[in-house]
């Protein structure tokens, strides 16, 4: 559930009013009640009286019950009310009811003469009518019932001035940071994280993790401790809990650990209170359930934590993980606290972050499915995977904010290093960096040359001798200028680039500024890079090697990275996907079901989609997580190499197809395809091989049935073929080459290339239209063989798939399943 906007809007509290009156006044509560349908149709009061107690309900229990809920207390005081001894039990438990720490308004309505204040005694309560004159003593009846609306008004208003948030401080926590032609709040952009729990079982040891995907789920702890990466949300998650419980009408304090100094005292509240509220504090104070949000915990706070018990009755506390690790792990103080950690964005919630910014750069435009995935492939592509760059909300519209049409034309969201450039400046700028050019340039020129010497560190093994951090400094000042204080803010615990010890915070920015080395002197450190290509299937290579080409327009990088992609494997023919190769699966095929057409809608398949890659999330890269794993000389580098080549090379593709003669474009989408369909050919090449292992394994397990093995052999033979062809799809998916992706598939005309084409051609599109009719129609007139299903089959379930996960036009969709040959049902939200 997410907040409503609160802007210029007060505080959408409902006060609840008790009525305590003897029945033989009955006709009074019912003029009051007609002088309050104001405020009861407005929102602003609900009632409650006896009257309202269900036949069977205990009476007495009921009542105690509406009364300890009540924050208004009217008593209808007469000579009735004084003698009733039920309307006195009323009374005398109002006034325990200040003892109970609630903010409760005893308001005495004086009916007519009676003992009233001798009632009262020694209770400074205000009365109704103005100065407590009997309603029966007015000529006009209508006047004394609107002076009571009059004062119950001004205690409602009261009521809600305690839960409303000054204009100023939410404007403060609403902004976002992000510059754009709109000003974005940070409703407009919040997803709540997953937060990962591990709740101690009662009778075990073991920790057994869960996932808290909710503000609900998350507030029924009264005793929270949140931790986060550096930009992983922990503030803005403080600020939408703030948000969330006032939209609640929930008493609520958000503070900063900075903003606490000295002893633990009231005084903090009070002054924390008076900046975000415009109520009264002594009333709010009151409330019984009130929540305290501290961001960016500190170790000389935890005292303040200890003291914040006796006023609030919930508190979290909110701090980076290295400071939990550090100082909070094991602390006794915050025993009571329920951990949680904050987790990068699943795919889902990556898919519904960008529709929400993608609704606001275009209200007047459908944001199509195909479009959100184009979007989302290249925010993929330049994170990568998590452990380069998280996946947290900020660097997602880091790098969405460059999509829109104010950013200059260089920073488009498929630019890989400008992206990055911006995440850097930003932070630099954040830890009290300058902008001026001087500053900003120092601060590269010492990054650059950081990188490059921690790289040397690395590639020399020295892994076992921590890097010397401080001798570099020394070293660095002999031959340049780096102050003291630009030093120390690029350490800056919470925006610095850097750690204490020399470590980038986050490891784009050691291959941003590694890559921006090599490509300013390219000549004298020719060496490495041809290395860096020769071992691109090392991934930390492979990965700097995307930041040299950023940074350099020397098109002999990319003939480098082009001549060992075409050079590896190369003795293995590129597979073409004809009625003799793909003959090894042809019962797979075969059993393939015709019709995998969904009765659910879009949305849900999109969802299904995205859990599915969330639960395979790393396996693509568990391969190369690590560079020690991968061993020089080892037969299937030739096999990394391709993968990894195929990589930079659709890096490239996105990143600098405008500058790069569309000759070159087909040439690198031609070795981007054979080097991945040589890779299909790479294991079981043919039927005979297939037989063959087969063979082999039934020989040496004679206990293995040898056509239960053939049949598994055919199918790690099909998924093989079919994961390498959406690979090389996935590399060169860029819509602004799709016509040369097109000659080249036109010139090759084997089956391969014809579904490498149309799969990039769906891929690359907003929605089904007329043209993928008429190029799905030619293929299928192509591939019309009946002894060779593959194609047509692949061609069906492939476009079946993105109908299923994409709105389209029903009509088209339509066209599509008679082609298909297959029935087609009319879906929910399709193009109309």
């Amino acid at each position: 559930m997410k907040p409503k906007p609160m802007t210029n809007k007060r505080s959408s509290f409902t006060a609840r009013l008790f009525y305590s009156y003897c029945h033989k006044d009955k006709q009074h509560k019912t003029n009051m009640e007609k002088s309050l349908s104001h405020l009861r149709r407005s929102g602003v009061l609900t009632e409650w009286s006896d009257r309202e107690i269900l036949p069977g309900q205990k009476i007495s229990e009921k009542i105690r019950k509406e009364m300890d809920r009540a924050d208004i207390f009217v008593f209808l005081l007469s000579q009735n009310f004084i003698a009733s001894d039920e309307c006195m039990k009323e009374w005398n438990y109002a006034k325990q009811s200040l003892a109970t720490s609630k903010p409760v308004f005893r308001i005495p309505i004086i009916l007519a003469d009676c003992a009233w204040m001798d009632l009262l005694e020694s209770d400074d309560v205000k009365a109704l009518p103005d100065d407590g004159k009997p309603v029966d003593q007015f000529d006009n009846t209508d006047t004394p019932w609107q002076q009571v609306y009059e004062g119950l008004k001004e205690v409602t208003d009261q009521l809600r001035e305690n839960f409303t948030p000054r204009q100023k401080f939410l404007d403060e926590i609403e902004e976002t940071g992000f510059s754009s032609q709109k000003n974005i709040k940070l409703d407009d952009i919040f997803i709540f994280p997953t937060l990962k729990y591990y709740p101690l079982q009662a009778k075990s040891v073991e920790l057994v993790e869960e996932e808290i995907t909710s503000e609900s789920q998350l507030l029924s702890k009264k005793h929270i401790l949140i931790h986060g990466e550096d930009t992983s949300g922990k503030t803005a998650l403080s600020r939408h809990l703030f948000l969330f419980l006032c939209n609640q009408s929930k008493a609520v304090l958000l503070v900063d650990s900075d903003q606490v100094t000295g002893k633990p005292r009231e005084k903090t509240f009070l002054q924390a209170y008076q900046e975000q509220f415009n109520g009264d504090y002594s009333l709010w104070a009151q409330n019984q359930n009130k929540t305290i949000i501290i961001d960016n915990l500190s170790p000389n706070v935890l005292d303040f934590v200890v003291y914040a018990k006796q006023f609030f009755s919930n508190i979290i506390i909110i701090s980076s993980s290295d400071s939990f690790y550090s100082f909070f792990k094991d602390e006794s103080r915050l025993s009571d606290f329920h951990e949680m950690g904050i987790s990068p964005l699943t795919h889902v919630q990556q898919e519904y972050l960008i529709r929400k910014r993608m609704v606001l750069l275009e209200e007047n435009e459908p944001v199509t499915d195909g479009v959100v995935d184009q979007i989302e492939n290249r925010v993929n592509s330049i994170i990568i995977s998590n452990k380069f760059v998280p996946r947290y909300p900020f660097f997602v519209l880091s790098i969405l904010q460059t999509y829109e049409a104010f950013m200059p034309d260089n920073l488009s969201i498929s630019s890989y290093g400008h992206c990055y450039h911006a995440l850097i400046v930003a932070n630099l700028i954040k830890s009290g960096i300058s902008e001026e050019d001087n500053a900003i340039n120092a601060c590269f020129n010492f990054a650059e040359k950081l990188a490059f010497r921690l790289y040397e560190h690395s590639k020399n093994n020295d892994a076992k001798r921590d890097f010397d951090f401080e001798q570099f400094i020394t070293e660095y000042n002999i031959h340049y200028i780096i102050l003291k204080p630009i030093l120390s803010r690029l350490q800056d615990a919470r925006y610095g680039i850097l750690t204490n010890k020399g470590a980038f915070r986050v490891p784009y920015m050691y291959y941003f500024f590694l890559g921006r080395f090599f490509s300013k002197d390219r000549d004298k450190h020719v060496g490495d890079i041809e290395q860096l290509c020769d071992e691109s299937y090392i991934r930390s290579n492979h990965l700097i090697l995307l930041f040299i080409i950023h940074h350099t327009s020397d098109i002999s990088i990319i003939d480098d990275i082009l001549l060992r992609t075409m050079c590896a494997l190369d003795e293995i023919d590129p597979a073409v996907l004809n009625e003799r190769e793909t003959k090894k699966f042809a019962n797979i095929i075969e059993g393939l079901p015709a019709n995998i057409l969904s009765n659910s809608n879009v949305d849900q398949e999109r969802q299904k989609e995205r859990e599915n890659l969330d639960r395979a999330r790393g396996i693509d890269d568990s391969q190369d997580s690590e560079d020690s794993a991968v061993q020089h000389g080892h037969p299937a580098n030739d096999l990394y190499r391709i993968l990894k080549c195929n990589k930079v090379l659709g890096q490239i593709l996105r990143n600098q197809y405008g500058i790069i003669e569309k000759k070159k474009i087909e040439e690198i989408v031609e070795a981007i395809a054979d080097g991945g369909l040589r890779l299909v050919n790479w294991i079981l090449k043919d039927e005979d091989e297939i037989r063959e292992l087969a063979d082999y394994i039934r020989h040496k397990y004679h206990d293995y049935d040898a056509q239960k093995i053939e049949n598994v052999l055919r199918w790690i033979s099909f998924v093989w073929t079919m994961v390498n062809i959406e690979r090389v799809v996935g590399a060169i998916n860029t819509p602004e080459i799709r016509e040369e992706v097109s000659r080249v598939v036109r010139r090759k005309g084997t089956p391969a290339y014809d579904l490498v084409g149309y799969f990039s051609h769906l891929d690359s599109a907003s929605e089904l239209t007329e043209e993928s009719k008429k190029q799905l129609a030619q293929l299928l007139k192509k591939h019309n063989n009946p002894k060779d299903l593959f194609v047509r089959n692949v061609l069906s379930i492939r476009t079946q798939h993105y109908m299923n996960t994409h709105r389209s036009r029903a009509t088209i969709e339509q066209s599509i399943c008679s082609l298909l040959n297959i029935k087609y049902s009319y879906r929910p939200n399709l193009l109309g």
